[in-house]
């Protein structure tokens, strides 16, 4: 048989190239995970711009934009501040 790189590397270095070597599935499956979950994100991402556009071509945007500021001071007006935030 003829003699391999792998013939002159010491046992700790072979160690090491198998613990890669074991890693490198799991690491492509658990990415290929979170890319799809950044696809999933996307769309809905997308889904949510698309609804407020068909939203706002049948309301009209200026009446979304007005509600956005009504319920806005709403939320100024009723949510709790942060303890220790004076109101007056």
């Amino acid at each position: 048989m003829t003699p391999t790189i792998y013939d002159a590397m010491p046992i700790k270095v072979l160690e090491e190239l198998e613990r890669i070597e074991i890693a490198i599935p799991a690491m492509e499956r658990r990415a290929f995970m979170l890319q799809a979950e950044a696809q999933d994100l996307r769309l809905r991402h997308d889904e949510i711009i698309k609804s407020w556009k068909d939203r706002a071509a049948w309301e009209g945007l200026d009446n979304l934009i007005a509600e956005r500021h009504r319920e806005d001071m709403i939320a100024w007006h009723c949510d709790p501040l942060p303890s220790g935030i004076k109101t007056e």
